[in-house]
């Protein structure tokens, strides 16, 4: 288990120092979000939720670390301050105080559903005027997957392509068919079904939701 902080805050840290000395993981911790290093994959982002740009970057960690838990802790918990961190999509919020209880609670459960999370694609709004591949994500419970928008229509595969492991999303898509760059095999991005080989199968279509104006791509 990894643990990120970005944060100076004395108290904070001390209290996160606790939380992975008992949980057995690793403490990195950066002044600001422009510092941070998160790979390796992180188990939790810890982000003071009054820094600024903190609200902003929430939902971009969460498309990146989908099975991350991302934390804010607001030291001035006023309710305007702490109803604009709620609002920004922090898996959890809490005072700097009470922030490490807290964290230490959620994480024994969240390791465990990991894999039946769904990961946050993008927004709706996001989709107006983009047509093909509208996200690629690494760390997915559902593995490496390639989100694409066609009229309206939002659709998921696995990024893998059978024959030989290429990045099938980095190859050349013609309406829904996507070109392996490696070897050439062709697929539906919407179906998943195998057009050409050399691979021989089809790729994994992957389930989409859109919920509150978002986008998210669901694991079976």
């Amino acid at each position: 288990m990894r643990i990120v902080a970005i944060t100076d805050d004395a108290v904070v840290l001390r209290g996160l120092e606790r939380v992975a000395g008992a949980l057995g993981s690793t403490l990195d911790s950066f002044k600001s979000l422009a510092a941070a290093a998160l790979d390796p994959a992180p188990t939790a982002i810890v982000l003071d939720a009054e820094m600024p740009g903190a609200p902003e970057a929430v939902p971009d960690l969460k498309a990146r670390w989908p099975l991350a838990l991302v934390a804010g802790f607001v030291s001035n918990p006023s309710r305007s301050g702490w109803e604009r961190a709620e609002a920004a999509g922090f898996d959890l919020v809490a005072s700097r105080g009470a922030l490490a209880a807290q964290l230490q609670k959620k994480l024994h459960t969240w390791a465990a559903s990991s894999g039946k999370r769904r990961a946050r694609v993008c927004d709706v709004a996001d989709l107006a005027g983009r047509l093909g591949v509208v996200a690629r994500l690494n760390d997915a419970p559902t593995g490496p997957a390639a989100v694409y928008h066609f009229s309206g229509q939002v659709c998921a595969v696995e990024d893998v392509c059978p024959h030989a492991g290429g990045r099938l999303s980095e190859g050349t898509l013609e309406g829904t068919v996507i070109t392996c760059p490696l070897h050439g095999s062709q697929f539906d991005v919407c179906s998943g079904a195998r057009l050409r080989g050399p691979a021989d199968v089809d790729i994994k279509k992957l389930r989409v939701e859109v919920d509150g104006g978002q986008v998210f791509l669901v694991p079976e």
